[in-house]
Formats: C-alpha cells, sequence, structure tokens
C-alpha cells in the first residue's frame, strides 16, 4: 500500500462510478492509490458483492493507479469512518445523484456519515465535469471552526497548485466585521507561510446561492468549508443547498469537531 490513499464508498450506482472518476484524477496528483469500499448488510451477500466489483473495477480506467477492493458487512455509519481510520485515508470521496437522491443519500445519511470521522469528505455529483482542483473556493464566517478547513485546503494545494479564493460575507455590524478581519488575517498567513496563491473576496450573504454563484464566476472546481453546529451556517439546508448545486461543483467537507489529524 502507498503512503497516501483515497477511501470511495461504493454502491454499484452511476454515482460512484463519478466518484471513482473523480478519485482517479485526484489520486494521480496525490501519487495515492485508492481504496473501494461496499458494506453489506449481512455478510451472507459479500460473496454477490465481490462478484459485482469485479464488473465494476473492470469498466473503470484506473490509469495507473492501484484500486482495492473491500467488502464488508456492517453498518455504513460507522464502518466508513472505521474504514478510513484504519487505512488513514486523506479523502473520502463520495457520489450523489443530486438534488433527487437528497432525502434518500443525505438528510441523516450525510451528517452522520460526515460527522463519523475526521477524514474530510468530497461529495460528487452524477454527471461530474470538474475532475481538477485548480480553484477551490474557501468560504469563512466569524467562528473559529470555519477556519479549520484551511488545513486541508492546504494539503490538497501543495500536491495540486491550487489557487484559493477567499470569501466571506460583507458585515454591517462592526464587531462581525472585526471578527471577519481577524480571520482573514490568520488564514490568509497561514497561505502565505506556505506559499499558496489567494485571493479575497467579499459576498453580500454568505449563504449557498452566493458561494455557488461567485465559483462559477471565477471558474472555481472545487467548494471548501468545515461543517460545525451552532454557527452562523447550518448544516440542513446550507449543506444540502451547497451539495446539490445546479452546476454540480464538488464540495469537500471537514467535520470541524473532529479535525486535526490528517494524512497528507
Amino acid at each position: 500500500m502507498s503512503k497516501r490513499n483515497l477511501l470511495v464508498p461504493v454502491d454499484f450506482t452511476s454515482a460512484a462510478v463519478t466518484a471513482v472518476n473523480y478519485a482517479v484524477k485526484l489520486s494521480k496528483a496525490f501519487e495515492a492509490e485508492i481504496n473501494l469500499l461496499h458494506v453489506t448488510k449481512d455478510g451472507k451477500e459479500n460473496s454477490k458483492a465481490k462478484t459485482k466489483f469485479e464488473k465494476f473495477v473492470s469498466e473503470i480506467d484506473p490509469q495507473g493507479i492501484n484500486i482495492n477492493t473491500i467488502v464488508k458487512a456492517g453498518d455504513i455509519f460507522s464502518d466508513i469512518a472505521n474504514v478510513a481510520k484504519e487505512l488513514h485515508s486523506s479523502i473520502i470521496v463520495m457520489g450523489t445523484h443530486g438534488a433527487k437522491g437528497m432525502q434518500k443519500v443525505f438528510g441523516s445519511f450525510a451528517i452522520k456519515v460526515i460527522t463519523s470521522t475526521h477524514v474530510p469528505f468530497i461529495i460528487v455529483q452524477e454527471g461530474n465535469k470538474y475532475f481538477t482542483t485548480e480553484n477551490i473556493v474557501v468560504p469563512f464566517d466569524t467562528t473559529k471552526e470555519s477556519l479549520q478547513i484551511e488545513q486541508v485546503v492546504s494539503a490538497i494545494s501543495n500536491y495540486t497548485k491550487s489557487n484559493i479564493k477567499l470569501v466571506t460575507e460583507k458585515y454591517s455590524d462592526s464587531a462581525l466585521k472585526i471578527k471577519a478581519s481577524v480571520h482573514y488575517g490568520v488564514i490568509s498567513k497561514q497561505f502565505k507561510e506556505t506559499g499558496i496563491p489567494y485571493e479575497m473576496a467579499y459576498l453580500s450573504k454568505l449563504n449557498a446561492k452566493e458561494i455557488v454563484s461567485y465559483a462559477k464566476k471565477v471558474k472555481a472546481d472545487l467548494i471548501a468549508i468545515s461543517y460545525y453546529n451552532d454557527s452562523v451556517i447550518s448544516f440542513d439546508r446550507f449543506f444540502q443547498d451547497l451539495i446539490t448545486n445546479k452546476d454540480k461543483i464538488p464540495v469537500i467537507i471537514l467535520n470541524s469537531k473532529e479535525a486535526g489529524n490528517y494524512f497528507f
């Protein structure tokens, strides 16, 4: 096994194919291998799942990347996190069918899976056409937790030479304005010290619509954000709208409560 690896949960749907293709492109930049994981409800289903994996992998172009398959009986709400921890995965790449699959794929599913691990999740929509990380939009607000995504973005940029687009709200309240300014100083200092190119922009509102609109304007191919409770940004509507954006821009989410250990 190489030093780095990406984990891709697979349910053998077209959305999973999209996620694997995305992981292949990212793995080339990371010089990493890919582990595909399928979780069955019962061990009796494992043999059938392994047969499905043979066909599934045969239809993927690995582009020189080493791809491993794992079949495990258990619970997706814990086993995705457990396997990622065991393998020291750098990122989990997960596919979705978009807005039409929100009730089935996200809702309580996403929050339970994403918050079960410290490993960042990249959510890729079926039919995604973004396979690079040349321009990454990084929203932050007045909470310190929103800054924690910087560690992940820096790691990605070190391998992919990304340009960072920092965005925050143009606050009218003086106290919030000061907090946002301080946070900009913190995050920009980190990027300067690591030599990562970045620029700053202000949005009228820090919501999904404004963030995606800005991302499209600057031709971003990834949006990076922290997930945390009791914040200006709430998970339910904000993250669902962001994850299922109509432009299908991939989103990387870090659970800030579990942040701190990365395997880049």
